[in-house]
């Protein structure tokens, strides 16, 4: 008697919980699941003389900070979020990037939200 296409399904079903079944307990045997580090957020309202025209010159500067990943703003609040990685993306280091974008007649500065 051949196997009907049902049958076959409900087999590979099978197939597929035993083999993740064994793929969790081999997961528990090995101890526990390394730390993984969230990404985070961070939000700094953005001022200084004419900032807002150079955005671009902002981003490139964040995006060379160490875990820094994504750089939105929100320019009618006058605000930057930055995202990245929790472990790597250090507050301090975001603040000196904006503080340093900067020409002749222009400069920006990052403020602390409360």
């Amino acid at each position: 008697m051949k196997a009907g296409p049902q049958k076959k399904e409900i087999v590979m079903k099978l197939k597929t919980l035993a083999l993740t079944a064994l793929v969790l307990l081999g997961a528990s045997l090995s101890g526990p699941a390394p730390a993984i580090s969230a990404p985070e957020k961070l939000t700094l309202r953005l001022g200084g003389q004419y900032c807002s025209f150079y955005l671009d010159d902002v981003t490139k500067a964040l995006m060379g900070v160490p875990g820094v990943r994504h750089v939105s703003y929100n320019k009618t609040q006058d605000q930057v979020t930055v995202q990245g990685n929790g472990d790597k993306l250090k507050e301090s280091a975001v603040i000196r990037a904006i503080n340093g974008v900067k020409g002749s007649s222009w400069y920006c500065e990052a403020h602390r939200m409360n």
